[in-house]
């Protein structure tokens, strides 16, 4: 009784309300007075007023409007704790409905937002004291299927809802503990989540199922409402969800095993090219990108390429592409950078169109092709969109590509051409895609950019050719910390 004659004074004695039933009771007190006496037309004054009428008159007018500002507008307000289980209306867009339970915050009209403004129309039942707002399953939605708690600071059950029961199979839980039926929620301080309000979250397993648990403090009544939620179907799928990503995985990690495989063994590759070094980042397990290295009677072959894509895409791309090498070079000994290119264009574009359209055959690859003839030191090279640097005495030159790439272009009719350059003893080339000078990073995330990768390979080019490696990788590591790498890698160096 007396919490809920506290509750009608909190509502009656509002700033606005008592204003209002003060302005309006006086006004009429005086008119009420004036009224009844006899030749007020001809002389008001203050003395003739008797003091109880007026008292009585302003009094019982005043207590009048603040039970029917009470009666009529209750300050049902979102964010406000209910101490009435009622059906609401917004009165300011009267479209919307909610129906609110004792002990339950108070919501936001979904319309109207912050002009939300809740009036009852239908009151079922009210609160009478604090300890049955704690104790009324009205708090819980007693026909909700999910398990609803309320507990105090120590985790004693204060209510609960009977899904709640039914999950803990006790017929009565109220003086429970629910840290000793839910070990997992020894790990919060209540006493600290009641004075913060603050919210927390558990997942829990019982009885075959998954709970997430929500803990909300609520500090005017000094307990926790715990919420919970079955998620047992969104935690099979994702179980389901994450056995198939490790299904996927491996057969990725297989997949890289037979790319790796389809590569130059490194042992083969020292042997024929004894100054050299190779860095190869894939940017996913496997890669777009590929090297190709062979010694055809006195001719070397180093191949850098970047098919279109990375991951498993450009995988596929990648050992087509070795593929169709392996048979243009090792089989039918073609050794001409350009008349390889030449033909491994028209293959892969012949290959890409079996069972599709003209339209849909967009894919292929860049290229760098160096051939050396260790007799006289010339080399001939030939590139697809990737260019080659070659560093001598302490200058750079740019071996420039033809701008179109290894597969279907506007420009696929027109044949490769290819450079010879006279190599000296000591000279380096470098063959390389665009990952490299494509990575974003530093301070301004900005891109490695071309300039500053030539610079890099000139300033460490004094270097003995394995100390210039570890440099690059290092310089990479440092410009890309804290950014994902956005394109597979692959730089080779040699030197003559």
């Amino acid at each position: 009784m007396i919490e809920s004659l506290n509750y009608y004074l909190r509502l009656a004695t509002e700033k606005q309300t008592i204003i209002r039933a003060i302005f309006i009771s006086l006004s009429l007190a005086l008119i009420f007075n004036l009224l009844y006496m006899s030749g007020w037309e001809s002389s008001i004054k203050y003395d003739n007023i008797l003091a109880g009428q007026l008292i009585l008159s302003f009094i019982i007018p005043l207590l009048l409007f603040l039970i029917f500002s009470v009666a009529s507008k209750p300050k049902l307000k979102p964010g406000n704790i209910s101490h009435v289980d009622a059906l609401l209306e917004c009165s300011s867009c009267k479209k919307t409905d909610f129906h609110v339970h004792i002990g339950q915050e108070l919501e936001d009209c979904p319309m109207c937002k912050e002009k939300t403004k809740w009036k009852p129309t239908k009151i079922f039942s009210l609160a009478k004291s604090n300890s049955e707002v704690v104790k009324s399953l009205a708090l819980f939605a007693r026909h909700n299927p999910q398990p609803l708690f309320r507990v105090d600071e120590m985790g004693t059950i204060l209510g609960s809802n009977p899904a709640s029961e039914n999950l803990l199979n006790l017929p009565a839980l109220s003086g429970h503990s629910l840290l000793e039926l839910i070990p997992e929620l020894k790990r919060f301080n209540l006493k600290t989540i009641i004075q913060q309000e603050a919210v927390e979250e558990v997942l829990i397993f019982l009885k075959g199922n998954y709970y997430n648990l929500l803990l909300k403090g609520v500090q005017s009544i000094n307990t926790i409402n715990i919420y919970g939620n079955d998620i047992t179907k969104i935690k099979l799928a994702e179980q389901k969800i994450q056995t198939q990503a490790q299904e996927i995985k491996e057969s990725i990690h297989y997949a890289w095993t037979i790319q790796k495989a389809m590569l130059a063994n490194r042992e083969f590759v020292a042997k024929v090219l004894p100054a050299h070094f190779i860095m190869y980042r894939p940017r996913n397990v496997v890669s777009g990108d590929f090297y190709w290295i062979n010694q055809i009677n006195n001719f070397k072959i180093i191949i850098a390429a970047d098919s279109t894509g990375h991951g498993v895409p450009g995988a596929f791309m990648s050992m087509l592409g070795i593929s169709i090498l392996n048979d243009i070079i090792l089989k039918e000994k073609l050794i001409k950078p350009d008349l390889i290119l030449n033909e491994l264009r028209k293959r892969i574009i012949n290959s890409l169109k079996t069972g599709a359209s003209e339209r849909d055959v967009q894919d292929g690859m860049d290229i760098a092709m160096a051939v050396v003839n260790k007799e006289d030191y010339t080399m001939a090279f030939a590139g697809a969109f990737n260019s080659m640097i070659l560093l001598r005495n302490n200058n750079i030159q740019i071996i420039k590509a033809d701008d179109m790439p290894v597969g279907v272009h506007v420009h696929d009719g027109v044949l490769f051409s290819s450079k010879n350059i006279q190599l000296k003893i000591k000279d380096r080339f470098y063959l390389f895609t665009d990952g490299y000078k494509d990575q974003f990073g530093g301070e301004r995330d900005k891109k490695f950019g071309m300039k500053k990768f030539k610079q890099l390979i000139l300033e460490t080019g004094k270097l003995p050719i394995n100390e210039q490696h570890k440099t690059i990788e290092r310089t990479f590591d440092s410009w890309k910390e804290g950014y994902e790498q956005v394109d597979d890698v692959l730089l080779i160096g040699v030197e003559i």
